[in-house]
């Protein structure tokens, strides 16, 4: 995540001219520990675009959405251009380093084995009820046009801000099961990090975990 954000800030940065920090915060990433909150973010990725009162349907947004792949089948086209190349050699010219490529999208896993039809009828489904949330009946949207006349380096007057849950789920069980062992984790990677600071170097920290530094691990 920090290459594709990085790479995403600079290639942004290049085409408008922007030099100052372009993500509001660092990357988090929270576990899903069922189905039902699988699709609950499903129906948040879909809602793009619409709960911001941009566009009245995730189909009519004019940028990236995975709306149209996922219930259209339309393709998602994009470039690749080899920085590194036209770094190594200047002689190069940015068309003889770019790659037109297409993004597949995977599915939610539990969805996998569902027939082609069928996943696009609930991808549907999920879509109309994210709407029906949304009441995009007595809402204003700013539409297309208008979003494409948009300085893209213009920031909202307000914006809102919420901590990054844990994790995603609907059981009240599984999310303090999981806190607990979260907790147990953290605990156990303390204590392996004080040992480090005291010059304890044979230690082990928690699995799964990435230590401070490489030789921690030996």
């Amino acid at each position: 995540m920090q290459f594709i954000n990085g790479n995403i800030a600079r290639e942004i940065g290049r085409l408008h001219g922007w030099r100052e920090k372009f993500w509001s915060r660092r990357y988090t990433a929270s576990i899903v520990l069922d189905e039902h909150a699988a699709e609950e973010r499903m129906q948040y990725v879909l809602a793009n675009s619409v709960k911001e009162g941009l566009v009245r349907h995730p189909r009519y947004w004019p940028g990236v959405h995975s709306y149209r792949a996922l219930v259209e089948g339309t393709s998602l086209q994009g470039i690749w251009i080899d920085r590194t190349s036209l770094h190594l050699n200047p002689h190069l010219k940015e068309h003889e380093v770019t790659e037109h490529l297409t993004l597949k999208l995977e599915r939610l896993p539990h969805l996998d084995e569902l027939a082609e039809q069928k996943h696009r009828e609930l991808i549907k489904i999920l879509t109309v009820e994210m709407l029906e949330s949304i009441d995009v009946s007595n809402k204003k949207f700013l539409g297309q046009k208008r979003v494409l006349k948009q300085n893209p380096t213009d920031a909202p007057s307000k914006t809102s801000k919420s901590p990054a849950p844990l994790c995603h789920t609907s059981s009240a069980e599984l999310r303090s099961q999981f806190r607990k062992q979260f907790n147990a984790f953290v605990d156990v990677y303390k204590q392996a990090y004080e040992k480090l600071a005291k010059g304890l170097f044979k230690l082990e920290f928690p699995e799964g975990s990435i230590p401070p530094t490489a030789w921690a691990k030996a």
